[in-house]
């Protein structure tokens, strides 16, 4: 019997909790045996989320492909496991377990990530596993009052009824929520929809109607229309297709291209709706 600590990551184990593996029989992996127990650590969060018997041998096993899955799909070499502990997840963090534990195969987080570097496996010795699986069973989360203090009031924009905000925005992210809310009823233009947002120059894309014709209009957004003067200084961002700036406030009249005002545009809408 040995033991080992498996490299996956919380998509890994959402998908298929009841497997680990990879793609191709390569490396340690193919050493785990029928009998071993296995601790899942899940990579990028830091934490062992818990303890596995390995109830099978290895084996090619074809998952299926067309359920938007990302970790396991294709032909996988993969062995079935069944939890040890009565939580489904512990999620203890490696940070807090070192901290405790005096264990020879990770005496320090930086020998934890040398380690596990590119790996899916690693070995550990039976004491080693004993001590973290003992922490395990008696892991409580830290429920401390963290994000619980007062509620941050600040920041807030002039009161308005804007129908789905009270306060005029304050930042590009609120001037996204208000187009986004109107922006089949913005005149003179006649988008559709929003194909897409984005991180990236520019930021989204909309369907525009011309007459029986429909079109992709490329959109940066920006709380104040001169900001988009950051793009037009940028080399490659003058090369890109962008058709309208969506501000907040215009206070670039020279702005190369149509800029669309919500807070003018809004106050037009709102008010004719009220009429």
């Amino acid at each position: 019997m040995k033991y080992w600590i498996v490299v996956h990551d919380r998509p890994a184990y959402l998908e298929e909790p009841n497997y680990i593996g990879k793609s191709g029989k390569y490396g340690k992996i193919n050493k785990i045996s029928k009998g071993d127990k296995v601790l899942y650590y899940s990579r990028g969060e830091s934490v062992i989320i818990n303890s596995f018997d390995v109830v099978t041998n290895g084996q090619e096993k074809q998952f299926p492909e067309n359920l938007g899955r990302q970790a396991w799909a294709g032909n996988l070499f993969c062995y079935r496991i069944r939890a040890r502990l009565k939580k489904q997840q512990v999620n203890a963090p490696m940070g807090e377990l070192l901290s405790a534990l005096k264990l020879k195969t990770f005496p320090t987080m930086r020998a934890l990530t040398l380690k596990i570097w590119s790996r899916t496996s690693v070995e550990i010795s039976k004491n080693d596993f004993s001590k973290i699986e003992k922490f395990l069973k008696s892991y409580k989360p830290n429920t401390t009052k963290l994000f619980q203090g007062p509620a941050n009031e600040g920041n807030l924009g002039e009161p308005i009824d804007l129908e789905i905000l009270n306060y005029a925005p304050t930042s590009e992210q609120g001037v996204v929520v208000l187009f986004a809310a109107f922006i089949k009823q913005l005149r003179p233009y006649h988008f559709v929809k929003m194909e897409f947002v984005r991180s990236g120059f520019p930021d989204a894309c909309v369907i525009e109607k011309t007459g029986n014709l429909y079109a992709r209009k490329y959109i940066e957004f920006e709380f104040r229309a001169s900001s988009f003067r950051i793009h037009e200084k940028n080399p490659k961002h003058k090369l890109l297709k962008c058709d309208y700036v969506v501000c907040w406030e215009n206070d670039y009249v020279l702005c190369p291209i149509p800029v669309i005002e919500l807070k003018t545009e809004l106050k037009k809408l709102l008010a004719k709706k009220a009429a």
